[in-house]
């Protein structure tokens, strides 16, 4: 297991619990008011580094593996990983939703919502769960890779891939212009989806992992640096250029551009520390040089174990769990409090939703997905990394 890979997994998530968060935070003139309003401004790219880390975790678990059975024990793993976590919040979301989201419920399509058809965004019943189309997609293209290409030239057909998805969006976003107002929506749905930027972050991510088995250490805190320094200076960029709206379809390429590049930077690095490590290094200490220059660093352990296996939880629940507060009086008791204290109240209820997430995940998620591998027949004795 990676664990610096889990770590950034769970600071993925709660970048998203921020960005949620701080769309009804009644506060407006406190120092802590600037972490919510980072994170409304970038919160959402938690989704861009999902993604990157999605197509890493695929390529890197199937590496050298091939052939009918490999792809299919690849396609019941992840379709278990992915159900067994979704499928208890998909009820959720139907208790709830039905009744504080009662406009929403009656437009949503239940069946594809439960079982993460792609569809316009209106008709999804919980509204994050596109990404989990998206991911659906990823897993049936990897396990066509896994089908139909030798391990030795994969790496080749995912990078002629990606330079198609590429230059096909490039056309699209700056000579169709067909992601403009005036013509997306003249687009189409199927052709906006199967051929959509996300695919750079994901296959982005796939190709990180095939370089990084070809060079596993090297340069590693400066890649990670100067990835979480341009994915901040994202947040500035989506305010003084787009008007904090970057996320929204129309600046899909511009998106994918300024967070998925800073995205597959963060992983290079952090993957590459955790590799720099000497055998004989402490599991969460830092080696140093004799010049003091961290060259190898893991994540706390137990406590990446956990964050990044709850992230997935920590994904879902949230928007549940705050439609809940919303509506039960949380924003009304807490409006007229001083502002420091309405931000302590956000930061508590943010916590808690991670701390409920690591519960789920432990005493619910787990069993689950062992139960769902089971049932459809996904082979225990596969000695490949489970993400």
């Amino acid at each position: 297991m990676l664990y610096n890979i889990q770590l950034l997994r769970f600071v993925a998530a709660m970048l998203v619990v921020v960005y949620h968060s701080a769309a009804r935070l009644p506060a407006n003139d406190s120092v802590f008011q600037a972490v919510f309003s980072t994170g409304e401004s970038l919160g959402f790219a938690g989704v861009d580094i999902f993604f990157v880390i999605s197509g890493f975790i695929m390529a890197h678990t199937s590496s050298g593996h091939s052939g009918f059975p490999s792809s299919l024990d690849f396609a019941r793993r992840r379709l278990a990983r992915i159900f067994s976590g979704y499928w208890p919040f998909f009820i959720l979301a139907v208790v709830i939703f039905g009744q504080f989201r009662a406009d929403h419920f009656a437009q949503a399509n239940l069946v594809k919502s439960f079982l993460l058809w792609p569809q316009p965004l209106n008709h999804v019943l919980l509204e994050i769960t596109w990404t989990l189309s998206y991911e659906l997609y990823f897993y049936l293209l990897f396990s066509f890779l896994i089908l139909l290409t030798n391990p030795r030239n994969r790496n080749v057909f995912i990078a002629l891939t990606f330079v198609f998805v590429l230059v096909l969006n490039l056309y699209r976003h700056f000579v169709a212009q067909s992601f403009s107002p005036e013509n997306i929506y003249y687009l189409g749905f199927w052709s906006q989806f199967l051929t959509a930027p996300y695919l750079l972050e994901f296959f982005g991510g796939a190709l990180i992992a095939g370089w990084l088995k070809k060079r596993p250490t090297g340069p590693a805190l400066s890649w990670f640096l100067a990835g979480a320094i341009l994915f901040l200076a994202g947040g500035w960029v989506n305010e003084a250029v787009y008007s904090g709206l970057i996320e929204q379809g129309f600046h899909v390429v511009p998106r994918v551009f300024i967070y998925g590049i800073p995205s597959c930077m963060m992983l290079a690095g952090l993957v590459r520390l955790e590799r720099n490590l000497d055998a004989t290094t402490s599991l969460e200490g830092g080696h140093k040089t004799g010049l003091g220059q961290v060259t190898g660093y893991q994540a706390p352990a137990r406590f990446s174990a956990l964050g990044g296996g709850a992230s997935y939880a920590i994904y879902l629940s949230h928007v549940l769990i705050l439609t809940l507060v919303w509506n039960t009086g949380f924003n009304q008791l807490v409006s007229s409090w001083p502002d420091h204290m309405i931000i302590a109240a956000y930061m508590a209820l943010m916590l808690s939703i991670a701390g409920y997430s690591i519960l789920h995940y432990v005493f619910l998620e787990k069993p689950l997905h062992r139960l769902f591998k089971r049932w459809i027949g996904v082979r225990s004795t596969s000695t490949r990394p489970e993400s």
